[in-house]
């Protein structure tokens, strides 16, 4: 390790200094902790992923959508994966780590099962099939946005400042 107190390590005095990329992920945990953007900006990319999985994967479909219906779709979906994904994975994390994550599509598949039933008048699914696929395709697409729009939490173990080498 070396001896830059930037870079992590351990200071002629002996005390061990903190890793750069969990004091970057600890900074950013403080800093999205109370932002009300985020949250918003994390509800909208939830709707907007779910609404494109309704509309790509058939036998998966909207009834009498309006547009005002969005709105509803988006918090419903924030709320279960903010509440109820975290728990599922809890209890699935044997499986998960056995599986290489696999179970994630599974769970959000449940995700979007319980969403057809809370808003069973919006949300209509044919077969379990079309569950499955459209868990893959809420977790990419959600995935993809959430990178796009900055809602992840940093991953390098560098600083923007410093040169990539």
């Amino acid at each position: 390790m070396p001896d830059d107190p930037g870079r992590g390590g351990e200071e002629p005095s002996g005390r061990v200094l903190p890793v750069p990329a969990a004091a970057e992920r600890h900074r950013w945990a403080r800093v999205t902790a109370l932002n009300w953007r985020l949250f918003v900006v994390r509800v909208l990319v939830s709707g907007v992923a779910v609404v494109v999985t309704v509309a790509a994967i058939p036998g998966l479909g909207f009834v009498g959508w309006e547009p005002g219906q969005f709105g509803l779709v988006a918090v419903t979906y924030a709320l279960l994966s903010a509440l109820v994904k975290p728990a599922l994975e809890f209890l699935a994390l044997r499986f998960l780590v056995a599986t290489y994550g696999l179970v994630v599509i599974v769970i959000n598949a449940l995700l979007l099962y319980v969403l057809a039933q809370v808003l069973d008048d919006v949300i209509v699914y044919d077969r379990l099939w079309q569950l499955l696929l459209g868990g893959a395709v809420v977790g990419a697409v959600g995935l993809l946005l959430e990178t796009a729009v900055g809602a992840t939490p940093p991953v390098l173990d560098q600083t923007p400042s410093e040169p990539v080498s």
